[in-house]
């Protein structure tokens, strides 16, 4: 290399340095404060009827060091800026906002130490509200400045937010960080504690994945805080990965490359050249718009269960929301066992988890075939008439035949045992209620412990099927089975091309969904093999639990409430496995492509 290239390389090394280093620093106390404040969480314990609590005294000295950590921290991020300042005056000149905050964030710290932990560290600590506000308002101040920080770091970390895979999967991952912290404030459960670290983290998983697995009763032990927190996870999770990996991406401000927008479209089922923004736009106005109407109906329908006016509203909208996202999380005990042969409540729940699973694609393209006809035939205006798209007869005729084999099979091996107690009216409802929530919804109107071993691999083969692609579903997806269909038919007639709906699928599609196929039963296979080293029961038991996880639908035969910590968390890895989608995961696991020459000969192998 040349002087000059030498010079420019290390010029380019400086600028990255100077960079990264701010950043590591600011971000290893922004986790240091982190860790602080879940030791407080995770220890304090109320004191009689008054807001105070004690810190045991073995957690004191390392809350003391932590805060000693945090302040080497930050002033090693401070001298380091100033030691690389050019002109050192500048400096102070160029950042007094900055140094200003930095300068408030020591004395919040000086006030914790003096004024919110009294006695000796040996002897234990008390620790007030004000204490728990000071930690809150000191993490936002590392928060925001460690934000600033890697915004800078743009071009270091372009490699993971310029990958449109791993943005998806840090995304989601971001926000089941941030819902597990709000799960573990005191103010989230009524016994004033907050939930568990790996409690909220379980929680926040089968939230923002819609899942609705739980391990603490949602109805008796949260607050209506909480409540509202766990109601707003699933919404951001439900809205879709396309809503959150652009929120990442205007964080960190770059703008969205050609290669982002053909995976977000295919998360939406979209085709690459449709209009980002309109599709944006068209997904929170179905999203809001269809919840809205649930919620209106399920508003009236709840007043005879509700406490009050504000309970009945809180009731309508989180299970409008929990219903439409396909979520399963319920604020009654039992889930809506009690509402059985309550018509009203069965179909408002039943139409949103039908809406919320069949993708947006095709209620979009639902909504424009019906508007054409009705333009057509009472209008009689001249226009071109829309038709449903391959997709959308696909996921159409596939959930069809799902809904009906699992309502015909749910009422044929159950009328006579779970449901005898039960007219013929409320059979037929509870079989179609469990048919529909079995595409990864998780409410359920009877209980599941008692149900026969074929009811179990029947439910097992329909959670596994799910929803659509696109969809706030989990599962293999309808599209997938049909696809994998027609490419059957084509072998069993011999085609060379293989035919959906009069059009020729392609290689990539083929593979795709065989792909997504192996991966699942290889997840599915494994959450099971996991689960039976953790919890005594059944091979139906494991496989029920972890296909349930990961198709996100979040029915139980009672093993999630008695896993270990290392059982929830194989569910929690499921969840959030299938969540983000197989292609997701193995796209963000893979490298940069590269172009080779080589050609390799045909292998001669045995299949078949």
């Amino acid at each position: 290399m040349t002087d000059r290239a030498w010079s420019a390389y290390y010029q380019r090394v400086r600028y990255l340095s100077g960079i990264v280093w701010p950043a590591a620093l600011t971000g290893t106390a922004l986790g240091v404060a982190a860790v602080s404040l879940l030791l407080v969480q995770g220890t304090v314990r109320p004191a009689g009827i008054t807001p105070a609590g004690i810190v045991p005294s073995g957690v004191v000295p390392f809350l003391v060091a932590l805060d000693v950590a945090m302040v080497i921290l930050v002033a090693a991020e401070f001298f380091l800026g100033l030691y690389r300042a050019p002109v050192k005056r500048n400096f102070f000149r160029h950042h007094p906002v900055s140094h200003t905050l930095l300068l408030l964030f020591l004395l919040f710290l000086a006030l914790e130490q003096r004024l919110f932990l009294t006695g000796l560290p040996w002897r234990g600590a008390t620790v007030t509200g004000s204490y728990q506000i000071i930690l809150i308002i000191r993490n936002l101040f590392l928060l925001s400045r460690f934000l600033d920080r890697l915004r800078k770091l743009s071009t270091v970390v372009s490699a993971v937010v310029l990958h449109p895979a791993r943005t998806v999967a840090a995304s989601f991952f971001f926000v089941i960080l941030v819902g597990a912290l709000l799960l573990m404030m005191p103010v989230a459960t009524l016994d004033g504690r907050g939930l568990p670290l790996i409690d909220a983290v379980f929680t926040a998983t089968s939230a923002v994945c819609v899942t609705g697995l739980i391990v603490v009763d949602t109805a008796t032990v949260y607050t209506v805080w909480g409540q509202i927190v766990i109601m707003l996870l699933i919404q951001v999770g439900g809205l879709g990965i396309m809503i959150l990996s652009l929120f990442t991406v205007v964080i960190m401000r770059h703008s969205i490359s050609a290669e982002k927008q053909v995976l977000l479209s295919y998360m939406l089922s979209e085709t690459p050249m449709s209009n980002l923004a309109s599709s944006l736009k068209r997904i929170v106005l179905i999203t809001f718009g269809v919840e809205l109407a649930g919620a209106t109906a399920l508003f009236f329908l709840f007043a005879p269960v509700a406490e009050n006016l504000p309970h009945q509203i809180l009731l309508a909208l989180f299970h409008a929301v929990s219903a439409f996202c396909n979520a399963g999380f319920a604020l009654f005990s039992t889930s809506l066992e009690q509402f059985q042969g309550n018509p009203g409540i069965n179909g408002v729940i039943a139409a949103l988890i039908i809406a919320g699973g069949i993708s947006f694609a095709v209620l979009t393209n639902l909504a424009q075939v019906i508007r054409s006809r009705i333009a057509i035939s009472l209008f009689h205006r001249q226009e071109r008439l829309i038709s449903l798209t391959v997709n959308s007869r696909a996921v159409l005729l596939v959930t069809a035949l799902v809904l009906t084999g699992s309502f015909l099979g749910f009422y044929l091996l159950e009328h006579g045992r779970a449901m005898a107690s039960g007219g013929i009216g409320i059979q037929y409802l509870t079989s179609f209620f469990q048919a529909v929530t079995l595409r990864t919804a998780g409410f359920n109107t009877i209980s599941l412990e008692s149900l026969a071993t074929a009811t179990y691999l029947l439910m097992i083969t329909a959670m596994f099927i799910g929803g659509a692609a696109g969809s706030t579903a989990g599962g293999l997806k309808v599209n997938n089975v049909a696809v994998i269909a027609a490419f059957l038919e084509s072998k069993r007639r011999n085609r060379q091309q293989t035919v959906l709906f009069g059009h020729a699928l392609t290689p990539w599609q083929i593979s795709t969904a065989f792909s997504v196929l192996v991966f699942g039963l290889v997840s599915v296979t494994a959450g099971a093999f996991f689960l039976a080293l953790t919890e005594t029961g059944t091979l139906t038991d494991y496989l029920f639990e972890s296909v349930s996880a990961f198709a996100t639908v979040g029915l139980t035969t009672g093993l999630t409430s008695r896993l270990p910590a290392f059982g929830k968390a194989v569910v929690t890895v499921l969840m959030f496995v299938g969540r983000v989608g197989p292609l997701t995961l193995l796209a963000a696991s893979s490298g940069e492509k590269t172009k080779t020459t080589i050609s390799y000969p045909t292998a001669g192998i045995s299949v078949g």
